[in-house]
């Protein structure tokens, strides 16, 4: 029979045993939840990569037709005051040839 003392000492190897064996497997734990985390964290920074280039590529489209647009209103504009100009040039020609005319 064993004595009370190598019960107790057998009891304490056991008890050993299991804080290794839970330390180990916290270990365990941490790294993966580390490696889980990086993981994680690499998917956010890809898929942030992602979507910052598809705004960035729908802003330069939306300023290449606000672009567009500016440009055809300022060409219209330009046209409408040419075609106004060029109304006004008999009047204007007629204005100068009568201050010619008066001052000869």
């Amino acid at each position: 029979m064993s004595s009370i003392m190598e019960r107790i000492a057998e009891a304490e190897t056991r008890a050993d045993g299991i804080l290794e064996e839970a330390n180990r497997a916290a270990r365990e734990l941490v790294a993966k939840a580390r490696t889980d985390a990086d993981e994680a964290i690499a998917a956010a920074a890809a898929s942030e990569r992602v979507h910052t280039a598809e705004m960035l590529k729908a802003a330069q489209e939306d300023g290449e037709a606000i672009a567009a647009e500016v440009t055809e209103k300022a060409r219209t504009e330009t046209k409408r005051q040419i075609e106004a100009a060029e109304r006004n040039v008999p009047e204007a020609v007629a204005y100068l040839m009568e201050r010619i005319e008066a001052a000869v």
